[in-house]
């Protein structure tokens, strides 16, 4: 991995330009078709334009900002990733937990990084109740429901059981594996094992 501690002579401290990527942890929300057969990662706040399948995912400024460069020290733009701790310590509700690469221009901050271009590595479908509860050990999920808007739901069963005893809006049911498993293919990625 490269040292995030060296800079450039064309960025300012604190920013570095690296052709390595940085590998680190970071989760999604889920967007999909009623079949199942299109999913997306989606970022889980903020920007609500899904990660392009099979090219980089370049950074933008969501606060319309112009800088020399994205990500800037004094702005939050750039595309996140931490350290597994940190992303287990910070996540509210993913749907996809996974390991990401990280390029081009970086800046390090306190909880990770902010890079000007990522690319997912692994993926791999969470519960987000079994997430609030286990972290990274959360068991696989049964069943990916849709929620109004498109978003989908990782759950297994004995969660979709509480999900539905407290109305929580579940609407059309699809087996989590088939999920997964297009959500691999379309991001032509690996699967994560679980911790």
């Amino acid at each position: 991995m490269p040292d995030p501690t060296v800079t450039h002579e064309d960025f300012p401290a604190g920013i570095g330009s690296f052709a390595e990527p940085f590998l680190a942890w970071r989760t999604w929300a889920l967007a999909g078709s009623r079949d199942g057969a299109d999913v997306r990662l989606m970022p889980i706040i903020g920007d609500t334009h899904p990660w392009p399948a099979r090219e980089a995912n370049r950074a933008s400024c969501s606060l319309r900002r112009k800088h020399a460069g994205i990500p800037e020290v004094d702005c939050s733009c750039g595309l996140y990733g931490t350290d597994r701790d940190e992303v287990l310590r910070r996540t509210r509700s993913p749907a996809v937990l996974g390991s990401v690469a990280l390029w081009g221009r970086i800046v390090e901050h306190a909880l990770g990084y902010r890079a000007e271009y990522a690319y997912p590595q692994r993926l791999r479908l969470v519960c987000f109740v079994c997430f609030w509860r286990r972290g990274a050990r959360a068991t696989s999920c049964d069943v990916v429901v849709r929620q109004r808007g498109g978003r989908l739901v990782p759950l297994c069963g004995p969660d979709l059981e509480l999900a539905a005893r407290y109305d929580y809006p579940i609407h059309d049911r699809r087996p989590a594996f088939d999920v997964e498993r297009t959500l691999l293919s379309t991001y032509a990625v690996d699967r994560l094992a679980a911790a």
